[in-house]
């Protein structure tokens, strides 16, 4: 017998609201047996679209969906990357126009597999919105032109993007500083900069029009042949004069002749010649060679005494009538008793060959034997003795400096440079004077290493500078490897390969006083090097032992300990192959330091072996 139904659910809206908390509790309830969320499936609004068909299920929501959030963009755009770059540069129309707005709001899903989330009319799109307006001939074209496939975003604004740049890049990207996108042949040159191609306009060229040279219909821009002015102009010398008319014409004024440098097909046009008139020699015509020849004795009379031959161009070459070149004099140097060396190339001729003196004591009579002769001497006659003071000796024609005044020529002096002296820069020792205005001293009195070293022993060696300074024990070869008699104290074994300043150093009292190490009264104790390791075990208990009693110099390490001569304990049996830690195992004192105790107090079993045969071990 079925219930009563209550009298407040007799009304159809009650009814309902009745049927969809029953269906609510049926559904919570299934979710409750089914483990996680794989029955949450039965909530979901509808199957999704195609493109999203692979995150179908419901432990796939979250893919999308937040909890309390919806379809946040940030989960969108972590698949649809272009979208990402779009917003955040501002760009394109999810950049523009839908930045900031929820991607569901446009592109909803679960309304079916045959669903499209992307919904628009190309016909009707706005493509201003997308940043990039359509004009002029962009206007008419198609989409797929420009977008060739499925995807409408991220396409390039550049020019050279879609269409292909027919002047290889020589003018930049700019496309749209000559055309437009209404017509591409239609040109706006009248902002040209002629000067970023290959052929600058200079002169009278920049006032040509453009059709004169870029002729045709459409005009040829590409291509166009100017490698020599026959390419444009004809040539009215019909190639008598060759193919370089920038030799004679300019591009400012074709009729304005100037013939450049050597220009002139038969002899230079310089200094004299280039103030003569053509038609002074050229008396048959500009292109035709005087009738008096090409030589210059055709013109010009000779004016020297002796034969130097008719061709005046191997002195004269420029046109120089006075004043040669000092290549012309240097040439003919050589064949003189005196030839030029070395600086001397590069000395005026009056320096030597002075105006001031008679013409036959100027060249002919010139004495040269000695460096003095022209050269005052810079060292004030302090080498007099030396080949009377001659400066060859020391310099050379290529400079006066580096010096030639070497080791070798040092030995000779009162101080031989060797060992690190011979390295030395001269004026470390030989430095300047400046109040006699002389840049180095060479007349030094002092030779002592005090006189330049600094002495960092102090008063320890006292009475070994008195007797042979510091050549006691250094030389000049190495300050570093001393010559050390150390007969007092040997150096053996590890000892004979230690630096010196591990057992010299430097005390409290050097360092203040600023000295070096010391090496007089070092300690000879082994502890006044070496720290016990030990721990007072064989220094302050009886019977004390020195660190040669078990140590040498050759090895700190013990290769071979002799057990019964040294300690009086004979190791027999199982003793013998012990391991010495069994025993002489380590401790730690109070303050924390660790160390191995060999000093055991005790000889007999029981001190280490527990009595098995004791009433305590049955």
């Amino acid at each position: 017998m079925l219930a009563p139904r209550p009298p407040s659910l007799r009304s159809p809206p009650l009814a309902e609201l009745w049927r969809t908390l029953v269906f609510l509790c049926v559904a919570s309830l299934l979710l409750a047996l089914r483990p996680g969320h794989a029955f949450a499936q039965f909530l979901s609004p509808g199957p999704l679209a195609a493109a999203h068909a692979k995150w179908e299920g419901d432990e796939k929501c979250e893919t999308c969906h937040s909890a309390g959030s919806g379809v946040p963009n940030a989960k969108c755009n972590a698949c649809h990357d272009p979208i990402a770059k779009s917003e955040a540069t501002g760009s394109g129309l999810h950049g523009r126009k839908f930045k900031g707005q929820p991607c569901a709001k446009c592109h909803s899903d679960h309304h079916g597999t045959g669903f499209q989330m992307v919904r628009w009319n190309p016909s009707t799109f706005n493509h201003e919105d997308a940043g990039f307006p359509l004009r002029g001939a962009h206007a008419s074209t198609k989409c797929a032109g420009c977008h060739k496939t499925k995807s409408f975003i991220g396409l390039s604004q550049v020019c050279t993007s879609c269409h292909k740049d027919p002047h290889e890049n020589r003018f930049g990207g700019k496309c749209l500083s000559c055309h437009d996108e209404s017509s591409w042949t239609e040109l706006r040159l009248n902002a040209f900069d002629h000067n970023s191609t290959r052929y600058p306009l200079r002169g009278a060229h920049q006032t040509v029009k453009c059709a004169d040279c870029h002729r045709g219909s459409p005009p040829k821009y590409r291509g166009v042949e100017f490698s020599s002015c026959t390419s444009c102009h004809k040539d009215p010398h019909a190639g008598k004069l060759g193919v370089a008319c920038e030799n004679c014409h300019s591009e400012s004024d074709w009729r304005k002749i100037v013939l450049k440098g050597n220009a002139h097909p038969w002899l230079s046009l310089g200094n004299g010649h280039a103030r003569t008139a053509c038609g002074k020699c050229h008396d048959r015509g500009n292109l035709v060679a005087p009738s008096r020849g090409a030589l210059c004795v055709g013109c010009h009379a000779p004016v020297h005494e002796a034969n130097f031959g008719k061709r005046c161009e191997n002195c004269h070459a420029s046109i120089l009538w006075l004043g040669l070149p000092p290549k012309i004099g240097l040439a003919a140097h050589t064949k003189t008793p005196y030839p030029l060396l070395g600086k001397h190339e590069a000395v005026p001729c009056a320096s030597c060959h002075k105006p001031t003196l008679s013409e036959n004591v100027r060249y002919r009579q010139l004495q040269f034997d000695r460096c003095g002769r022209c050269h005052a001497d810079a060292h004030d006659s302090r080498f007099a003795k030396r080949d009377g003071g001659e400066c060859r000796l020391c310099h050379t024609e290529a400079g006066f400096r580096p010096s030639l005044f070497g080791a070798a020529l040092h030995a000779t002096t009162r101080f031989e440079l060797t060992g690190h002296h011979a390295a030395v820069a001269c004026a470390k020792c030989h430095d300047g004077l400046p109040s006699a205005g002389k840049r180095l001293d060479w007349t030094l009195a002092k030779s002592a290493c005090a006189d330049c070293h600094e002495n960092p022993h102090g008063s320890q060696f006292a009475k070994e500078m008195k007797q042979n300074g510091c050549a006691t024990c250094h030389t000049s070869a190495d300050w570093d490897l001393p010559k050390i008699d150390h007969s007092v104290w040997p150096l053996t074994g590890a000892h004979a390969e230690a630096a010196c300043g591990a057992c010299h150093s430097a005390t409290a009292a050097d360092r203040k006083a600023g000295k070096g190490a010391s090496y007089r009264l070092a300690p000879r104790a082994c502890e006044g090097c070496h720290d016990d390791v030990h721990r007072g075990q064989f220094r302050l208990q009886e019977p004390k032992r020195a660190c040669d009693f078990c140590h040498s110099t050759t090895d700190f390490k013990i290769q071979k300990f002799a057990h019964e001569r040294l300690t009086g304990y004979v190791l027999e049996g199982r003793h013998r192959t012990l391991a010495c830690d069994k025993c002489h195992t380590e401790q730690r004192t109070p303050s924390g330091v660790t160390f191995v105790r060999y000093r055991l107090g005790y000889q007999r079993c029981r001190d280490c072996h527990a009595d098995p045969h004791s009433e305590a071990s049955r």
